[in-house]
């Protein structure tokens, strides 16, 4: 069947606005990971899932501050019931409380009251904020990260912490109230102290206040470490061709109430590809098999996938839904897709704008939902989400991540009103397609022209980036995109095409040389050499995305450099330079790899300081 067909036999069962109605029943529990909240959420799935008779199974996994997956320990087991944070000097009058923002409260805050006098200290986030002020006794009031801000605020004697947005935080809106979480270790617990969140506007009213004179704060919290597991809904649809493999789609079920667009739209849309796969089981029987996941984001990923490592050498490429329904007319667009890496190489990058192409034009606006057509974007690899976890060591599986830039992300502002039912059908629509394209495509022959019009892009890419280097690392670079679109061909095998599918493979790979020696030929000649003049060859010692506290063993320099040169695309470029530490690849050669992924040359010189850090931080060897 034909991606036209598929896409008209899904269209009739895929709704939005059933989407955005589990969507709105998961947004409304508190769920952190580990917490009662995220457990009954995760019971709306099941009974969702139940409806349909999906196969389903629930795996669980330490939530104690101690487990590790590779370097990533769990977050302990977390319960909130409420807290309240006022002024009490010189005036009194309640600032925030739980029950009206529930982001307010940083989760794995532990409970407690406090009361003291207020001091700013900037950021909060390193020791130096902490030299010239004494917050013994004091609550300290910070624009940080909570989970740094806390532990060291603690540690120096303060009672109680408050954090609020910086500047690019509170751009929309100085009302909103970020969501904070510590994470700590179990050996960190001891030293927490009660946090809350405020927002932008409250905070420049205590700093307004400091200005004049003394201000103190009181707040409780009611909060409790816990014996609960992280849990993880696992559905799967049987393929009828164990050889095809399978693919995966996952979305993460947590964060605070109500994060509707991040992300119980990726959620409640994950449900509604289920549905819509099981309902055209008749009309699509699938040769790949479809695994799907609800997961606490990153810590429950993580084990999973390390209790799954054999099966998942089966999986051809996965799917990440993060942040998938968020109004355009309310917060803006595009829809983006975002690729996996060239060291990855799928034939599914040839097909992404084929296939959205042919949802925006065939896919109608639901009821109550955004009149927009789709617009959409194709873009660099991203960071930041569960995806990671299966494109890292020991996985390796191609992954792609569906979502938008949302700029209420992570805070209170992020609401269900902001979730739109059309865009919810858009995006079930693609990764339905997207999951079914291994019989949907095998025996297309337009998959070649695909194929080679994306290759053709690719090489127009490599060659203009070729024109701003030396002519050797011009053609080397030419040589390193060859070698990536020649893998992603070969990829086409694992479909079992036919005997003219396997001719037109070959035919392929020739016009793939043309298409080098084409781009080659505009490059003045040169000698060719070895790129790059360090001979050592990094190795990773690490499996796993990057541990967010990664620059924690670095100086204040080296961690201004780590996020100015390498944290683009939520860290996208280092995630990259990570894998690409095999143990066969230079820092020069690395440096073309990766600069064929965001399309910007990236300097051999960032890459060996970038392996200096990571040396450092233990996860590079050699």
């Amino acid at each position: 069947m034909r991606l036209e067909e598929t896409l008209s036999a899904l269209s009739a069962e895929v709704s939005g606005t059933r989407a955005k109605g589990v969507a709105a029943e998961i947004a409304r529990f508190h769920r952190t990971q580990a917490s009662p909240g995220y457990d009954e959420a995760l019971d709306v799935v099941g009974e969702q899932l139940a409806r349909f008779r999906v196969a389903t199974r629930v795996h669980e996994f330490p939530a104690d501050g101690r487990s590790k997956t590779y370097a990533w320990t769990s977050p302990p087991a977390w319960t909130v019931r409420g807290g309240v944070l006022g002024q009490t000097a010189p005036d009194e009058k309640r600032l925030v409380s739980f029950d009206e923002i529930p982001t307010c409260v940083a989760a794995h805050s532990p409970g407690g009251a406090f009361e003291g006098d207020l001091i700013h200290v900037g950021k909060g986030d390193t020791d130096a904020d902490y030299t010239a002020a004494d917050v013994r006794g004091r609550v300290v009031l910070a624009c940080g990260r909570a989970s740094e801000v806390t532990k060291r605020a603690g540690r120096e004697g303060a009672v109680g912490v408050v954090v609020y947005p910086n500047d690019e935080r509170s751009a929309t809106s100085h009302d909103l109230v970020e969501y904070h979480g510590i994470f700590p270790a179990a050996t960190d617990i001891a030293n927490l102290v009660p946090t809350f969140a405020v927002s932008r506007r409250i905070a420049d009213g205590l700093l307004r206040g400091l200005s004049r004179d003394a201000v103190r704060l009181r707040g409780e919290i009611d909060a409790e470490y816990t014996d609960r597991p992280l849990r993880v809904l696992e559905a799967w649809i049987d393929g009828t061709d164990p050889a095809s493999g399978e693919v995966l789609l996952v979305a993460h079920l947590c964060h605070p109430r109500p994060s509707a667009n991040d992300n119980a739209s990726g959620s409640a849309a994950l449900v509604e590809v289920t549905r819509a796969l099981c309902g055209t089981a008749s009309l699509l029987p699938l040769r790949a098999g479809i695994r799907f996941l609800w997961v606490p984001e990153f810590y429950g990923t993580l084990p999973w996938a390390a209790a799954h490592t054999r099966g998942l050498e089966h999986v051809r490429y996965s799917l990440n839904l993060d942040m998938v329904g968020q109004s355009p007319e309310g917060i803006g667009e595009p829809l983006r897709v975002f690729r996996a890496p060239n060291h990855l190489p799928t034939y599914v990058h040839a097909l992404v704008e084929p296939l959205l192409t042919m949802v925006a034009s065939s896919s109608t606006a639901a009821p109550g939902g955004s009149r927009r057509p789709l617009h959409w974007s194709y873009d660099a690899p991203s960071g930041g989400s569960d995806h990671l976890v299966f494109a890292a060591s020991p996985h390796r599986i191609p992954s792609f991540m569906v979502g938008h830039d949302d700029p209420y992300w992570h805070t209170s502002h992020d609401t269900i009103e902001n979730v739109d039912p059309t865009r919810l059908q858009h995006v079930v629509l693609f990764a339905c397609a997207a999951s079914v394209l291994p019989q949907s495509v095998a025996d297309d022959n337009r998959l070649f022209g695909w194929l080679l019009s994306y290759g053709a892009r690719e090489f127009a890419r490599a060659s203009a980036l070729a024109e701003g280097v030396d002519p050797e690392l011009g053609h080397e670079l030419l040589d390193v995109a060859l070698g990536i679109e020649t893998r992603r061909a070969e990829t086409v095998a694992t479909l079992g095409v036919s005997q003219r599918g396997t001719d037109l493979l070959q035919r392929h790979e020739v016009a793939l040389r043309g298409m080098r020696d084409h781009f080659a030929a505009l490059l003045p000649a040169a000698p060719r050499r070895s790129t790059g003049t360090r001979i050592h060859r990094p190795t990773r010692q690490i499996d796993g995305p990057l541990v967010y506290a990664v620059t924690d063993s670095f100086t204040e320099e080296e961690a201004r450099f780590f996020k100015d040169k390498l944290s683009t695309n939520h860290r996208a470029l280092a995630e990259g330079l990570l894998a690409l530490c095999d143990g066969t690849r230079t820092a020069g050669q690395i440096a073309l790899q990766l600069s064929l992924d965001v399309g910007r040359l990236v300097p051999a010189e960032d890459v060996e300081a970038g392996v200096a850090l990571l040396r450092k931080a233990g996860y590079v060897a050699g």
